[in-house]
Order: C-alpha cells, then structure tokens, then sequence
C-alpha cells in the first residue's frame, strides 16, 4: 500500500525537483517497486536526517523567526504514512509562516531552505501568500545549502536571499515522469486489463507504455506549469521572464547567483540568521551589489537610527549604493563648478578651485561669488579712477572687451545672467 502511495506522488504528474535528486529517490525505491533503472545514471544515495524530516514548526530569537524548510516538498502527507516524521509539506510552512506573522514577539522572519524542490500542487498558492505578505514584517530567506526548483520557488517569495559562498540556487524548470511496468509484468505473468470510459482515462498507466497523445497532453502539463513558474519567479526577484528563461533550469552557485540577480547577498548562514534584514524590497531591479550582482535595497521608515560603520556591517549592498550614487552626483558637482564660462570665471580661478573642492558650493553658487567678486573689484576700480590712483584694481576683461577697457554695468550685467543661467543648467 505505502509503495502505491509513493508512486502516486512520483509518477503521472509534474514535479518541480532536480533531475539528480529524483534520480536518487528512483534508485532508492526502484527495486521494492520492481522498476527496471538500467539506464538511469548511478547516483549517490541521500538519505535525510531525522531532524531533515520532522516537520517544521518556528524558534525565535532576539525577534527573529526561524522556519525551517528542508528536504522533498509535498502538498500533504497522511501522517500514518510517516510516523517518524516525513517531508516538509506546504500546509505545515503555511501554518508556521502565518503564525509568526501573528506573533507580536517577532519582528523578522527567516525561512532557512535547504530543499531540492517537490511538489508542484500547493506550491504556488504558498509562494504568493508569502510575496503577499512582504509587508508585514521582513522576510528573508536564507538558503543552507540548496534551493532548487519549488525550494527556490518559496525563495523568490522573501524580501530578500542570502547564501553562503558555497551554497547553490535554480533549477527553474518542471520534470515529469512515466514508468512502464508492463514488460516487468509481462515476464511476470501478470495481464493487467483497463475497463474505462473516456478516451483518456487510462493516460499515464504505469501498466501500458505512454502513448503519443499522452506524451503531448503531458507536455502541454510541463510546458503550462513551466511558464508559471517563470512568470513567478520574474515577478517574486523583479527580473524580466526572458531572463528567468534564460538560466535554462541551470544550477548557480553563490557568486553567480548574485550576479543574475537569483540572489541577494553573500553571507555565512550563522551570520545571516542573526543578520536583521530590515528590507522586503528583492535585489533582482536595476542597480548593483557589491558582489556585481543587481541590488536595490530599501531601509524602512520608522525610527530606526545607525551610524555610517552599522549600515555599512549590516547593509553592505545598500551601503554601497549610496556611496556611489554620492560619488556621483559629487563628480558632477565638481565638474560643474569647474566648467563656468566666461572672462570672470576664468580670472578668479582661485575661487573657482576653492568651492571646487569644499564639498558643498554648487556651479550656480561659485557663479554668484565669482560675479560678486568681480562686482568688488570693478567699483574699487572705477572708485580708484575717479581719486586718480595710480594703479587701480585689476578687474576680468569681459568678453568682446578690448585689453584693458572695462565695460559699462549694463554689459557686466549680460556676462553675469549668462553665467548664472549657465550654472544652473549644468553646462
């Protein structure tokens, strides 16, 4: 009776898991099943840990809420069916997940993955209800050491992903399977005989081989639940479908994560469980982390208050952001104030050059000190010339000016409005 069950949640119907990983529960159940796996790669068993099996619940600590996601995902599971524990199913995350947001006592919570995907019934309702939930509270997911296929998934849904460095992400993809017992039965001497109404009926029997038209109704299943899986993930990470097509199903390890946007953050798990991840805005947009992947990150509003060295420990992609979004709009700034036209410009570069560099005075600024400057001089001057002195102040010579003539104020005028207009346009 167990083995029918199994193959009932194996066989017939679309699985988002890795090929190696299903590989591996084929070779482990294939000879209690009677399937012939001759021409199946030979792969490592992995056999789960009873703390991988016991359903999850949630711990918190210091205001962090842990839920732990860990091995085959499933819809459900009849508890008589693994008395010992079994796998995570999508019933017992939701029930952990809806209860942490209900808890006053946590402030953030984590989803700690270490899944090779599952199944497919189930997962996308849970994985909306989690984007949907995003502004609630902070939701990171935290992958230690795999997130693949519906366990990225559930990723995609958080905030934000953090990994270590050797952790690995993807398998974006949907796999189906049909296994045909009908020649093991045949040498058997077992006659197995289908009595159905409906064309269709007897599609996918493991007692017959899979005949054409339900191979194409198959695929039509995995090539429908393909492209909602990539119009989720593309939404979940804020990347466009072409490029969630694009990563082929692959398997990414950290750095490359990061740098497709499939990921957030590079950070050992220990670290990244205690980490407070006060954002729900995913990394996936149009600026870069500081690990060359695509960031955007987000600091709530509130009263939350920390110094330049905190932001910089807890925040290093935002961080970064804004060191070089400051950088920027300071080079511009620089430029501007070096670039004013005209004759007073180019005569007072000492004042040019000194606002230049004091970190604050705009082009429009340093033009009105430059102008006010010349003014000065120009009615020391013309003060100078009137008294009879022998030297009067040295004024700029104004654009069209022969060497030596001062304009009258009406020009002087002109040259400053050209200026300050000039200023203020960023040229």
């Amino acid at each position: 009776m167990r083995n029918m069950l199994i193959a009932e949640l194996l066989f017939n119907r679309p699985l988002m898991i890795s090929e190696a990983k299903l590989n591996v529960i084929l070779h482990v159940l294939g000879p209690r099943m009677n399937l012939d796996l001759s021409g199946m790669p030979q792969q490592e068993a992995a056999v789960l840990s009873d703390d991988d099996r016991r359903m999850a619940g949630y711990r918190v600590n210091d205001g962090i809420a842990t839920i732990g996601i860990y091995g085959p995902l499933l819809n459900r599971v009849l508890a008589s069916e693994f008395p010992s524990g079994g796998p995570t199913t999508y019933a017992d995350i939701r029930n952990s997940f809806d209860t942490a947001l209900a808890d006053d006592g946590v402030r953030e919570i984590k989803m700690e993955i270490d899944s090779c995907g599952g199944d497919v019934s189930g997962a996308f309702d849970l994985a909306d209800h989690i984007y949907e939930s995003r502004g609630q509270k902070p939701i990171t997911a935290v992958v230690n050491e795999s997130a693949f296929s519906a366990g990225y998934l559930l990723s995609s849904a958080a905030g934000k992903i953090v990994l270590p460095r050797t952790a690995n992400v993807g398998s974006i993809g949907v796999i189906m399977t049909h296994a045909d017992f009908s020649r093991a039965e045949d040498e058997a001497g077992i006659t197995v005989t289908h009595i159905f109404a409906g064309s269709k009926k007897a599609h996918f029997s493991p007692h017959q081989p899979l005949a054409e038209e339900a191979h194409a109704d198959a695929v039509a299943m995995v090539t429908g639940t393909y492209e909602l899986f990539v119009a989720t993930v593309a939404r979940n990470r804020n990347m466009s479908e072409a490029d969630v097509r694009g990563t082929d199903a692959g398997i990414f390890q950290a750095q490359k994560a990061v740098k497709m946007g499939l990921a957030d953050e590079i950070m050992p798990v220990a670290k990244a469980m205690k980490t407070r991840h006060m954002t729900n805005m995913p990394m996936g947009g149009n600026s870069r982390s500081v690990t060359g992947g695509k960031a955007s990150a987000e600091i709530p509003k509130g009263e939350n208050k920390m110094t330049k060295e905190e932001l910089r420990e807890q925040y290093p992609a935002l961080y970064s952001e804004v060191f070089e979004a400051g950088a920027t709009v300071e080079r511009a700034r620089i430029q501007g104030v070096l670039s004013l036209p005209g004759a007073a410009a180019t005569a007072h570069k000492d004042i040019i050059n000194r606002l230049a560099f004091d970190g604050q005075s705009t082009a429009a600024e340093a033009a009105h000190q430059v102008l006010l400057t010349e003014d000065q001089l120009r009615q020391q001057a013309a003060r100078d010339i009137a008294e009879g002195a022998a030297d009067p102040a040295p004024v700029a010579a104004a654009e069209g000016a022969g060497e030596g003539e001062v304009q009258a104020s009406a020009e002087t005028k002109s040259v400053s409005e050209k200026m300050i207009t000039m200023a203020n346009e960023g040229r």
